[in-house]
């Protein structure tokens, strides 16, 4: 009776362990797939940031193409030239360092060069749509402006008309 009882200990000790060992084998996979998709989930990160970054550039090159052909269009064009002439030549201009430049330094020296530009296109972009809203406001209280077509321009809406 006793032995029985001592082979039916060793038994269920033994399955105790084997399930702990399972359970730790099953564990350690879940980590090793857990550690798969975090890096692919930095992975898919760095490629959407990437991708946007991408997509910013693209569209800022755009936008600032689309104002150049906009500002050579409109009557006012001299001073939105030299502004577009003044941005768009300092960009080319050459770094001035010592000795032969290192690729780290070159890289550096394009990097404050693109973000210069950014900030000569934002700033023109923000000066250019100060410019037309003045102008709206300008032709709105002129005779002849917007007032005197029935309606007024509501800057709230976009392009829409009030009746």
């Amino acid at each position: 009776m006793q032995s029985k009882y001592q082979q039916k200990l060793k038994r269920e000790e033994s399955v105790r362990i084997k399930k702990q060992v399972e359970e730790a084998r099953i564990q350690q996979m879940k980590a090793v797939q857990r550690q798969k998709s975090n890096k692919l989930e930095e992975k898919k990160r760095l490629q959407e940031n990437l991708r946007r970054e991408a997509f910013r550039e693209h569209q800022q090159y755009k936008t600032a193409e689309f104002l150049s052909r906009l500002d050579t269009e409109s009557p006012d064009r001299s001073t939105c030239q030299k502004a577009l002439h003044d941005s768009q030549s300092s960009t080319w201009k050459l770094p001035v360092l010592p000795g032969n430049p290192t690729s780290s330094e070159l890289l550096e020296f394009n990097r404050q060069q693109q973000e210069e530009e950014r900030t000569r296109t934002h700033q023109a972009e923000h000066k250019r749509v100060n410019n037309a809203f003045l102008d709206r406001l300008q032709g709105k209280s002129q005779p002849g402006g917007f007032e005197h077509f029935g309606g007024h321009w509501n800057m709230n809406s976009g392009n829409s008309w009030d009746v």
